[in-house]
């Protein structure tokens, strides 16, 4: 879930000024230590909770930018979050007023402390509020739940201090089976299996040799006040969750504040969303695990359900992979700069110049998810469309050659073939469970066998050929790549934007080829982009199934 879309920073420790810095559902900030990439969240702490860290309010003297405190004028930090609401944010009963003064669903809100003056301004879209609007102002920023996890906290300790806030999730889950079992403590026992049942599963998933994981629930009246934690079942024992690797402990204390998050909303309403501003998830993590956290919290951000968004400091390239956004935060002088780099392998090889991680092989990206590399940037957008109405266990990551090697090329079967041929070792490294497929385009028939002689049947590999049977009846030969396979109204509103078609007697399309691939294909994935209707998978979907199915994402 995306709740903050944008953030601004003026004047907060080595912030000097932030300008529209861009978040997504997973935002990572990457960069060197000390480079200032937890001053970010220490902003943020600072705007919704009032602190910088545990316990310590925001402080003009301490906090003001330091190169910047022997000048004259008045010192002041300001901290604007820019705010679109998605259409589940829902106001309870009694914040009608609170959301016509917001009017509207995206807006900002900025907050500015200034020396000797306890409370800081409030505005909102650069209006200044008075005390009625700070209040409704606040009233909405109780909605969201903003939890700071410093990269020193113990993760078990975390776990110990919402252990109020879990047995509230269990009681309320109770409730509503209390029917079904007679006795209290069995009732808590069963509810707890079925509370943590996705946390087992994914600790079984990351660490086999964990053993069998419950919560740590009373077994009779006297224990009814109680503290929350872990077992972990071995040969015939149980250990703590205190005496678990740290690694484990993060996993465990991730997997439970998602679990408070995500049901906070149904408590009265009062919450309705969450975000975690965490630093370095990645710390005390082997690679495999690591991977699994970088995938969970990609997961659960991307999820509309979960009401969640996910920002972290890290140097890990797998964060940087899995996440939506990217920051690089580097340090020039005494000032952090903060850029936004959409594209992973761009971030990433500039992270491995400066020395924050290690260069990783762009086909070695994502190891826990099949990768389908399609023919172009065109197929790319309408993949990731068609995927949002496509059902699958998990979704696959779709890329395209130029951006894993621009030197390649932008794409078409002699530069992938090349490309493939290359980087045979890359793949057959790969997990079995995380393969990679080439998607061929229509005219490509016959030359799947070209990429098959590299590999053996064992090997991580598949390659796809879209079926000229599958294709639009209405669409001739002229119609070249994936759009062949377009929907009627797709091309009908192509045709309105610009797209120039001829239509034969009767009733078959074709287009010129060089308007087609200069304006057209451009014009047509514009309409993509937008978003596709049911119905526009009709002569697509097939296919796209029958790959889905094959790379092991679907049924």
């Amino acid at each position: 879930m995306k709740l903050v879309s944008k953030i601004n920073i003026t004047a907060f420790r080595s912030l000097r000024s932030v300008q529209e810095l861009d978040l997504d559902d997973f935002t990572t900030l990457a960069g060197l230590n000390n480079s200032g990439k937890s001053n970010v969240l220490r902003a943020l702490n600072a705007f919704f909770n009032g602190e910088t860290d545990s316990n310590q309010p925001i402080n003009v003297d301490n906090d003001y930018y330091k190169p910047d405190l022997k000048w004259k004028k008045a010192k002041q930090i300001s901290i604007a979050v820019h705010f679109t609401l998605p259409d589940h944010f829902k106001f309870r009963k009694g914040l009608e007023p609170v959301q016509e003064f917001l009017n509207g669903d995206a807006f900002k809100i900025t907050k500015t402390w200034k020396r000797n003056i306890r409370e800081p301004e409030y505005m909102l879209n650069d209006t200044i509020l008075d005390t009625d609007g700070r209040q409704r102002i606040d009233q909405f920023l109780q909605m969201i739940n903003f939890r700071y996890i410093p990269n020193r906290v113990m993760p078990v300790d975390v776990i110990k201090q919402e252990h109020s806030a879990l047995r509230d999730v269990l009681i309320r889950r109770i409730g509503r089976s209390s029917g079904e079992h007679k006795d209290t403590f069995e009732a808590i026992r069963r509810t707890s299996e079925k509370l943590i049942q996705s946390l087992v599963t994914r600790l079984e998933k990351a660490s086999p040799g964990l053993g069998k994981v419950r919560l740590a629930t009373p077994a009779s009246w006297a224990d009814m006040v109680f503290t929350f934690g872990y077992k972990m079942a071995g040969d015939g024992f149980e250990i703590d969750d205190s005496a678990q690797g740290s690694g484990i402990q993060s996993l465990l204390m991730l997997e439970t504040l998602y679990l408070i998050d995500r049901d906070y909303f149904q408590k009265f309403g009062w919450k309705q969303a969450a975000i975690w501003a965490i630093e370095e998830p990645e710390s005390s993590l082997h690679t495999t695990l690591e991977a699994h956290v970088a995938a969970y919290l990609a997961s659960i951000a991307a999820d509309p359900k979960s009401r969640l968004q996910v920002l972290c400091t890290t140097h890990s390239e797998l964060m940087v992979q899995y996440s939506k956004m990217v920051v690089f935060v580097n340090k020039e002088g005494d000032e952090t700069k903060c850029e936004n780099a959409n594209d992973p392998t761009e971030i990433l090889n500039k992270l491995s110049k400066v020395g924050v991680s290690r260069w990783v092989h762009p086909l070695l990206y994502y190891p826990l998810d099949p990768i389908i590399v399609v023919d172009g940037k065109y197929d790319h957008a309408f993949w990731i469309e068609a995927l949002k109405m496509i059902r699958t266990k998990r979704k696959p990551m779709i890329t395209y050659l130029e951006r894993i090697d621009p030197v390649y090329g932008s794409g078409g079967n002699r530069n992938t073939f090349d490309y493939i041929k290359a980087n045979v070792k890359a793949i057959k490294s790969r997990r079995k469970t995380a393969p990679v497929a080439v998607v061929l385009d229509w005219d490509d028939s016959g030359k799947e066998k070209n990429y098959r002689k590299f590999f053996d049947k064992e090997d991580p590999f598949h390659v796809f050929c879209w079926p000229k049977e599958y294709a639009n009846p209405k669409l001739n030969e002229s119609f070249r790549g994936t759009e062949r396979f377009f929907s009627d109204r797709i091309i009908d509103r192509a045709r309105e934007k610009g797209l120039e078609v001829a239509e034969y007697p009767e009733g078959l399309l074709t287009v010129d080829p060089e308007h087609y691939n200069s304006v057209g294909k451009s014009i047509i994935c514009d309409i993509v982009k937008k978003g596709l209707e049911e119905g526009d998978l009709s002569y697509a979907k097939p296919f796209m199934e029958e790959v889905l199915r094959e790379i092991g994402v679907m049924e």
